[in-house]
């Protein structure tokens, strides 16, 4: 009696922690992305541009994941087996909707950020509102059939799971059939994975070539005083263009490494899963998973809504809005945006970030190309009569918030 009283208590110790874990879990999710969604509802210069439209797409997602995915999941964990009974296929289709649109919005984020440092110019013609809009409603709309259809249709069901189906009263089984289970995975993860790795990669190319030569352009006259570093010895100048090359690559790291390690370990897991029988242990069998490490694979990936806002939405203008929205612009330091910044973020180009007001956040003094139009000196009177007349051309500000 004493010994199943302690296990009781024990039992009860543990789901109540497992509780209040979750909870936080989930709160953080759905606090983080309903911040991004009221920044740009609230402020006018982060709605006007369109790369912003993206990441409210994928905030929009993550929201889903934390409002009609994550609690009911959470309530199952903490009473020990589902107590909803038929609304177990509705979460599933939920489930592999929300997690889908998630994946997709990323994927789109880094063909967009792609697009904007590869080929600026045109992308400012052609990347318009009507056509962010439809690459997000195209993503929402693979994200509807992959999940719906089939979950409603019983596509995604194993054998074993329609035979025990009058057994599972309190169980909510997402075991998947092979084919449902390899096609809704590639279409969900390994493909725009594959796609990421490509974008990303390129971007960090071409990103490399643009620093080397904005440092091979430092300076390039001598005698213009503004330019404080042209003393500089050509060992700082690479040192300086290499820690750049650094900070893009980590970002870029980031990125790339939070995604993968969130969703990468429950996507092998679900192909690998309906082809194991836990009946048999027979040698080359396919060990199967227990229940507990699927489900702990299955918050990782979730854990990626999470962390999206952090990684996508915390550039200098989000940090900004943020700040405002929470009343605590005073105490909130105003960090000075570098020109090759990939900060949290890698950012798309735009016709305003160009003008006079963004130039001034620039910390580095000597990244564009003065050229001179007129010049006269007196050298007798050791002062210029005609007063340079400099023409600042920049390369656009493709690494400096979206």
């Amino acid at each position: 009696m004493v010994n199943q009283t302690e296990g009781y208590v024990s039992e009860l110790i543990t789901r109540s922690t497992t509780a209040c874990l979750l909870f936080i879990f989930v709160l953080s999710t759905f606090l983080g992305n309903a911040l991004v969604c009221t920044a740009v509802v609230r402020f006018r210069h982060l709605r006007s541009k369109v790369a912003y439209v993206f990441v409210v797409s994928l905030a929009v997602s993550d929201l889903l994941v934390a409002s009609l995915v994550m609690p009911w999941k959470v309530a199952a964990e903490i009473v020990g087996f589902w107590p909803f009974g038929s609304f177990c296929e509705v979460w599933i289709a939920f489930d592999i909707m929300c997690s889908t649109a998630s994946i997709l919005n990323l994927c789109i984020i880094s063909v967009d950020r792609y697009w904007a440092i590869a080929i600026p110019l045109s992308y400012e013609q052609k990347m318009t509102r009507r056509v962010a809009f439809v690459m997000i409603g195209v993503a929402w709309m693979l994200s509807v059939l992959i999940s719906f259809i089939p979950v409603q249709l019983s596509w995604h069901k194993s054998l074993r799971h329609k035979e025990d189906l009058g057994e599972m009263a309190e169980k909510c089984d997402a075991s998947l059939n092979r084919t449902y289970a390899i096609t809704s995975s590639v279409i969900s993860f390994y493909i725009p994975v594959s796609i990421m790795i490509v974008t990303y990669t390129h971007i960090f190319l071409i990103a490399q070539r643009q620093i080397r030569r904005i440092s091979m352009q430092e300076c390039t006259i001598k005698h213009v005083q503004s330019c404080q570093s042209c003393n500089k010895a050509p060992e700082e100048k690479l040192k300086s263009a290499f820690k750049r090359e650094t900070k893009v690559l980590k970002t870029l790291s980031m990125i790339m490494g939070v995604f993968v390690c969130c969703w990468l370990p429950f996507f092998i897991l679900n192909c690998m899963v309906p082809f194991c029988d836990p009946g048999l242990h027979n040698t080359g069998q396919i060990p199967c998973v227990n229940k507990t490490t699927f489900d702990v694979f299955v918050w990782c990936g979730w854990a990626n809504s999470t962390l999206n806002p952090v990684v996508y939405a915390f550039n200098a203008e989000f940090r900004k809005a943020f700040s405002s929205l929470l009343g605590c612009g005073k105490l909130c330091s105003r960090n000075t945006v570098q020109t090759v910044d990939f900060s949290n973020e890698l950012v798309s180009y735009h016709r305003d970030s160009t003008n006079l007001q963004d130039i001034h956040l620039f910390s580095q003094p000597c990244l564009y190309i003065y050229i001179p139009i007129h010049t006269h000196i007196n050298f007798k009177l050791k002062k210029k009569v005609d007063f340079f007349f400099i023409q600042k051309r920049g390369l656009p500000k493709v690494f400096n918030g979206f």
